[in-house]
């Protein structure tokens, strides 16, 4: 029964679990390889990012941040398809996922150095601002169905016959 409510849902979610896993691949690669904040051959493409860390170190916030905001999404699409519907949760972590490819975009522009993930991390933001329409669309048909099935009676049966 949990193997064929995922694969009714998989198709529809494919681009949401997508962007979940490539979160948590990215920041895997970042916490693994801090050295590409400071190594002198992608130093400069990354100042805008380790700029934006402030005080705390680098890798270990934007890596971090992007494989737990990734996990919870997987987590939370594989509750949607398997239990209940979490349209509010994946709604969140669609714009959390986006907040963090706009902020490598961002950094990546600041550095003035030029290099296609400017662009690449552009497309992954439209994707997750694809994502959370979506959700939000399935947000709103759930309290709809909801809303629904509150407002109605439940018919009671009454007998017939008179005692």
């Amino acid at each position: 029964m949990l193997i064929v409510s995922l694969k009714q849902h998989f198709p529809a979610r494919l681009p949401e679990w997508w962007m979940a896993f490539m979160l948590i691949l990215w920041g895997g690669y970042v916490v693994l390889h801090p050295a590409i904040f400071t190594a002198p051959d992608s130093q400069k493409m990354f100042s805008g990012m380790v700029a934006m860390a402030g005080n705390f170190d680098p890798a270990g916030l934007w890596g971090l941040s992007a494989v737990v905001i990734g996990m919870i999404r997987a987590c939370a699409l594989f509750i949607n398809g398997a239990y209940t519907r979490t349209p509010m949760i994946r709604l969140f972590m669609s714009f959390l996922s986006a907040f963090i490819w706009t902020q490598v975009s961002i950094g990546l522009w600041k550095s003035g150095v030029a290099n296609t993930g400017v662009v690449v991390y552009a497309g992954l933001v439209m994707m997750d601002i694809v994502s959370a329409y979506r959700a939000a669309t399935d947000m709103v048909f759930a309290e709809k169905v909801r809303h629904d099935l509150k407002t109605q009676r439940p018919r009671h049966v009454r007998s017939s016959f008179v005692s």
